[in-house]
């Protein structure tokens, strides 16, 4: 994908978290309390899901293998299926059928696509109160380039996009892209372009916001300066947060992995620590 012409706003909050070898929780099967999504998901929607998330780890195995080890990588996997269902209603041919293998998408319609994430958009915002989870869909294109009403009526129903036609020979239009990219995310993110080609014909942007509060909230007074050890050996200080709390752990040969719920529990941050000999 040409990042200069579909620009995807990505979004992650990351947080270091600590368990000590003697506060291992037990594994529970249920340790939160029970919530109803919105609606069932349909066999088609748990599919799409399930390919996105798949899609998700191949993405990020993809980018990691041309960083460093000692790079920080943050991607939103959601972020950028959105942008790219999106950008599917606009291929056909080889191109369409490229993408839908990608995302995991292969025998199903287009509507069956548009239909699960318009759904998945939905739920995603209503499903838990206590935390403030908002998606953004905009596209943005020369307004002398001629785009296919169908296409955008497609996007708008279905993604709830924003259009926004636009003088990209204008400076102007750089602000005011980055203008709704920082009011979208409320400041987090100021600004996703410098400048506009003169060969670039449309911006398809996602942005994403996730304001949440621990279902089981860290105390601040045992937040502590301690060591983290890179994966290249080095040591470093850092703050951490720690907590005795029961947590839904799993722990193989490969990895440890904690879930912290966020709210009633319908959000959590699964974190997942390699074991010293093996690398992400």
């Amino acid at each position: 994908m040409n990042t200069k012409t579909i620009p995807v706003i990505l979004m992650i909050y990351f947080l270091l978290f600590q368990c000590n070898r003697d506060k291992i929780p037990l594994d529970l099967q249920n340790p939160y309390p029970e919530t109803e999504l919105p609606h069932n998901l349909s066999e088609v929607q748990k599919l799409v899901i399930q390919s996105s998330n798949e899609f998700g780890f191949d993405l990020f195995q993809e980018i990691i293998t041309d960083e460093p080890d000692t790079s920080n990588i943050f991607i939103s996997p959601l972020s950028v299926s959105l942008a790219l269902g999106m950008t599917l209603n606009g291929a056909n041919g080889q191109t369409q059928n490229d993408m839908e293998q990608t995302l995991g998408f292969e025998g199903m319609s287009s509507d069956q696509i548009n239909r699960t994430y318009k759904d998945l958009i939905q739920n995603l915002l209503q499903l838990d109160t206590k935390v403030l989870f908002e998606i953004a869909n905009s596209i943005w294109y020369r307004n002398t380039f001629h785009v296919e009403q169908t296409f955008l009526d497609v996007n708008v129903n279905y993604f709830n996009s924003e259009v926004r036609p636009a003088d990209f020979a204008n400076p102007q239009t750089v602000d005011t892209i980055n203008q709704w990219v920082d009011e979208k995310t409320k400041g987090k993110i100021d600004h996703i372009i410098n400048s506009i080609s003169p060969y670039t014909v449309m911006f398809l942007i996602n942005a994403l916001y996730f304001n949440g509060t621990w279902t089981y909230e860290f105390d601040p007074e045992n937040t502590k300066s301690k060591p983290f050890y890179l994966a290249d050996g080095t040591e470093t200080t850092c703050q951490m947060m720690e907590h005795r709390m029961e947590h839904a752990y799993l722990f193989n040969d490969d990895f440890k992995a904690i879930d912290l719920p966020y709210g009633d529990g319908d959000f959590s941050m699964m974190i997942i620590l390699p074991e010293p000999d093996k690398s992400i």
